[in-house]
């Protein structure tokens, strides 16, 4: 082989390269792109994730079920991949408290000196489909809840990208909404494969930069099951990467403690 022939053959070598490294910002459109595979469309989602050590946020949830209605100020912690710690307040009183883990959830209230203390399979008892602690850190920085693979269902709708349905192995079938522009969640649909029609649909409002990485702006969570309807609104007002922070929780003395 000449030497030209060597050189066209390792510009080409060093162009597939780069093209094959060029990162999802790059390669955003403001619509789908008829051309990409889902194996695209996945690893592009999976390079926006939030990477973070500890992250606070201030966020305003409204919890409506029934005829019931509750507006509540939360201040959020988490540490990445770990834990996730709230209180609730409501005109600067403490409502509420809660420390959730991989292994564990716990939290306690004021009104009625109350507290639970128990297994994670709790929070998935509360939301009415199952979510790990992991899983619920997903859900609220918009990030799939499952790893989907390079054979996904894959089809645009709109200005999505739609991801699925897919099989989660506990239940239930996913299916996600990618935005094209920055390969964030727009909705995901969670639906149950039981003999209980239930589903909950996840739909994010537009996204914020905080140190060149791109969170939610809002949440809202819609639960519908047959004979109940529960929604959960999350605007996030305030949110800040950190290198420590504090998770100071204590179930006060003289609390009476709730079984599930």
């Amino acid at each position: 082989m000449n030497k030209i022939k060597r050189y066209t053959l390792l510009i080409i070598g060093i162009g597939l390269l780069l093209q094959g490294c060029r990162s999802a910002a790059e390669l955003s459109s403001s619509v789908p792109n008829p051309k990409w595979t889902a194996a695209q469309v996945v690893r592009a989602h999976k390079q926006t994730q939030p990477e973070f050590k500890y992250l606070a946020a201030r966020v305003q949830v409204i919890y409506k079920t029934g005829d019931q209605e509750q507006k509540m100020n939360i201040s959020l912690r988490m540490k990445g991949g770990d834990t996730i710690w709230m209180k609730a307040t409501v005109l600067g009183i403490t409502l509420a408290k809660a420390l959730i883990t991989k292994d564990q959830v716990s939290y306690y209230e004021m009104l009625n000196r109350t507290y639970y203390k128990g297994p994670i399979d709790e929070i998935s008892r509360w939301l009415g489909f199952s979510v790990s602690m992991e899983q619920l850190q997903h859900i609220l920085l918009g990030q799939s809840v499952l790893d989907m693979g390079r054979s996904t269902p894959q089809h645009i709708r709109g200005d999505s990208y739609i991801l699925g349905p897919v099989e989660t192995g506990i239940g239930w079938n996913l299916t996600n909404s990618v935005r094209p522009d920055n390969f964030r969640l727009k909705s995901a649909e969670l639906a149950s494969t039981g003999v209980v029609p239930t589903t909950a649909t996840l739909n994010y409002g537009d996204y914020r930069q905080e140190a060149q990485q791109l969170f939610p702006e809002q949440l809202n969570l819609l639960v519908n099951a047959p004979k109940s309807r529960t929604q959960i609104k999350l605007s996030y007002k305030q949110l800040e990467l950190l290198d420590r922070i504090n998770f100071s929780y204590e179930i006060p003395g003289g609390f009476k403690k709730i079984m599930p």
